[in-house]
C-alpha cells in the first residue's frame, strides 16, 4: 500500500514538475514575444519594419518563415515598403503580400479576427503560401490577424517546420499580443512615412522638391557606383514661362507646370527620380540609363510638350521646353569614383546637367543638348 502510494506521488510529482517546466516555458516565450513586439512598436521606418517583421521574426523565434500580407486602402504600401529598392522587392514579394481593396475583396473577406492555429490555418489560407519556396517543409502554422479599431489592416502567418509548434487552441494569448503589436507598428510606421513624405513634396506639382531629390540622388550614385551601372540626370526648362504668366496669368503657368509633371511620369519608371527643383525648371534622375536611351525619353518628352494645346478661360496657346543631359559615365566622374565622394560626384553631375540646359537654350530653345568637355566654354 505505501509503495503505491509512493508510486502514485511520484506520478503527480512528475506531472506537476511538467507542468511547471511548461508555464516557464510559455512565461519565456511570452517575454520573448512581447520583447519583440516593443522592438517592432520602435521601427523607425517601413524598411526597418519589413526586415524586423520577415527576417529578423524567423531567424530569432527558429520558424521556416512568415508572411505579411497588408490591405492597401491607400494605395501606397508598396511604394512605402520598398520605396525604389528592387533587390528588397525580389527578395520580399512572396512574403509581404500587398492586397488590393478591390482586386483582392475575396481573400481579404476571409481574414478573421481572432487568432488561428494548426490545420484550419492550411486550409483557409493556403493561398498566402503559395509563392513560398519553403511551402513543402511547413508542418505548422499560426494565423494572427491586424486589427486597428476593430477594422482588419492585415494578417500575418507564422510558418514552422514542427508539426507541434502551433496546436490549436494553445498559446493564443501572446500571439494576439504580438499581432495587436504589430498592427499599431505597421499603422503608425506607414504614417510617419506619409507625413515625412509630404515635407518633401513640391506642393503645386505634387513631385519631389529640390531637398529630397538631392538626399536621393547621392544615394542612386552610390547603388550606381556598387553595380557599376550607368546613371543619366535631365534638367528641364520650360521656355519664355514669365511671358506665359505675364499672357496669360499665373493659373496658366500653373497649369502647363502641372501638365508637363504628368507627361514626364508617363515617359519615365516608378523607379526614376522626377523632382521640381524651381520656378519652371524640372530635374530626373534615371538610374540604370544609357546616354541614348535618356536622349530618346528626352526626344519624346519635348515633342508631346510643343504638340499640347493649353486652355485658359477660353484662349489657347502651346509651349516648349528646353533640356540638358549628362550622365555618369561621360567624362572622367565615373572612372574617378574610387576617389570622390558621392556628395562631389552629385554636384558635378547636376552642374553639367545645368551647363547642358543653357546651351540648349542659347542655340533657340525647344531642343535638347547633351554635355560634352565644350558645353564647359559657354
Amino acid at each position: 500500500m505505501i509503495s503505491l502510494i509512493h508510486s502514485r506521488n511520484r506520478l503527480l510529482q512528475n506531472k506537476l514538475n511538467e507542468l511547471i517546466k511548461q508555464a516557464k516555458d510559455n512565461e519565456k516565450k511570452q517575454e520573448l514575444y512581447e520583447a519583440f513586439g516593443f522592438e517592432v512598436i520602435g521601427a523607425n521606418s517601413p524598411e526597418e519594419l519589413r526586415n524586423l517583421l520577415l527576417s529578423d521574426f524567423v531567424t530569432r523565434f527558429q520558424l521556416k518563415d512568415v508572411v505579411l500580407s497588408f490591405i492597401d486602402r491607400h494605395q501606397d504600401a508598396e511604394r512605402l515598403f520598398f520605396g525604389h529598392d528592387e533587390e528588397a522587392r525580389i527578395n520580399y514579394e512572396k512574403r509581404l503580400l500587398i492586397l488590393d481593396i478591390v482586386k483582392d475583396a475575396g481573400v481579404i473577406a476571409s481574414f478573421i479576427k481572432e487568432p488561428l492555429l494548426g490545420r484550419a490555418v492550411f486550409e483557409k489560407y493556403c493561398w498566402m503560401m503559395t509563392g513560398l519556396i519553403t511551402r513543402d517543409q511547413i508542418k505548422s502554422a499560426a494565423y494572427l490577424p491586424l486589427l486597428r479599431s476593430g477594422r482588419i489592416i492585415g494578417a500575418m502567418l507564422l510558418l514552422s517546420h514542427d508539426g507541434n509548434r502551433f496546436p490549436q487552441g494553445v498559446g493564443t494569448l501572446f500571439l494576439q499580443k504580438l499581432s495587436a503589436m504589430t498592427a499599431i507598428a505597421v499603422e503608425n510606421c506607414l504614417n510617419q512615412q506619409r507625413l515625412k513624405e509630404i515635407s518633401y513634396q513640391d506642393v503645386l506639382t505634387q513631385v519631389y522638391n529640390r531637398r529630397y531629390f538631392d538626399l536621393r540622388l547621392n544615394d542612386e550614385i552610390a547603388r550606381s557606383i556598387r553595380r557599376d551601372d550607368d546613371l543619366t540626370c535631365m534638367f528641364l526648362d520650360v521656355d519664355h514661362f514669365k511671358k506665359i504668366n505675364d499672357t496669360y496669368g499665373h493659373q496658366a503657368g500653373d497649369q502647363v507646370l502641372i501638365s508637363l509633371v504628368s507627361q514626364i511620369k508617363n515617359q519615365v519608371r516608378a523607379c526614376d527620380i522626377v523632382a521640381r527643383y524651381g520656378g519652371e525648371e524640372f530635374v530626373v534622375a534615371l538610374p540604370a540609363t544609357t546616354l541614348q536611351i535618356a536622349h530618346e525619353i528626352a526626344e519624346r518628352l519635348r515633342q508631346t510638350a510643343s504638340s499640347t494645346m493649353h486652355r485658359v478661360q477660353g484662349r489657347q496657346f502651346q509651349i516648349s521646353i528646353s533640356i540638358g543631359i549628362a550622365n555618369l559615365r561621360s567624362a572622367d566622374m565615373f572612372q574617378q569614383r574610387d576617389e570622390q565622394d558621392c556628395n562631389i560626384i552629385s554636384t558635378m553631375l547636376l552642374a553639367r546637367a545645368d551647363k547642358a540646359l543653357y546651351r540648349a537654350k542659347a542655340s533657340g530653345r525647344n531642343q535638347i543638348a547633351v554635355f560634352t568637355y565644350d558645353t564647359e566654354l559657354l
